[in-house]
């Protein structure tokens, strides 16, 4: 994940989720599946259930940084297909032409070469090589990575009659978006006194965050007290600060 604002930035390195591995460049993560090896269709559906894709080798630096990462003498699909019979008719899946800078096509001018009229996908080796959707192999996917910004805040917080009280924390930044979740804890500045609470976050916008502060220790309110707020806000696409 890459970490801005109140944290360092992160440009490579690899987040394991459970038993699956993404390795992070720049603004995206990659999973290199060494798995059971599926036809196309399988690798496009799988990689849709992680919500990414297949890979788009761009770049040399994506390029390089695949092949250093994938298992040697192993081949991958990405997410390059033919759009036409033509040696230069090949379209990345986000709809984007293939442009001759961004060709790592094996061989001296022989590939693509399709032969049999049917090779209308793309495999990673060292290299790329045209082949039949039908094989099965290995897969790369890609997805935008995580942006996490976080912070903290200092508030005084009481609750009369109730054992909660709902509360707006602001970021100390704006962003152009809304973080799609945010994570928050509470810990109270006089280590003395022993409340407790369930941090539930309730609303989240660009600006602000609004979260339900619950005494788990008692079911009435309680006096003015200080508190510290910690929290995370997670993003998935490239946001602004303002």
């Amino acid at each position: 994940m890459k970490l801005f604002a109140f944290c360092c930035i992160l440009s490579c390195l690899s987040i394991a989720v459970g038993q699956i591995t993404w390795h992070q460049l720049g603004t995206s993560e990659y999973y290199i599946h060494d798995g059971t090896a599926v036809n196309h269709s399988a690798a496009v559906n799988a990689c849709a259930s992680m919500n990414a894709t297949l890979a788009r080798v761009k770049t040399t630096q994506v390029q390089q940084f695949l092949v250093q990462n994938k298992k040697k003498r192993t081949s991958y699909y990405i997410g390059l297909e033919r759009i036409n019979p033509t040696q230069t008719g090949f379209q990345w899946n986000d709809g984007t032409s293939v442009t001759s800078g961004e060709t790592q096509w094996s061989g001296t001018g022989s590939n693509p070469d399709n032969s049999g009229g049917r090779e209308n996908c793309v495999q990673l080796s060292k290299q790329w090589n045209d082949i039949s959707c039908g094989t099965t192999m290995k897969y790369i996917c890609e997805r935008h990575a995580d942006i996490i910004a976080n912070g903290s805040s200092v508030k005084v917080v009481s609750s009369t009659y109730n054992s909660y009280t709902m509360l707006d924390v602001m970021y100390k930044m704006c962003f152009d978006t809304a973080p799609y979740k945010v994570e928050a804890s509470v810990r109270m500045l006089h280590e003395s006194l022993p409340y407790r609470f369930n941090v539930i976050p309730t609303v989240v916008q660009p600006h602000f965050f609004r979260i339900k502060l619950e005494r788990v220790d008692i079911y009435s309110g309680w006096s003015p007290s200080e508190i510290k707020i910690s929290w995370k806000a997670y993003f998935n696409t490239t946001v602004q600060i303002y």
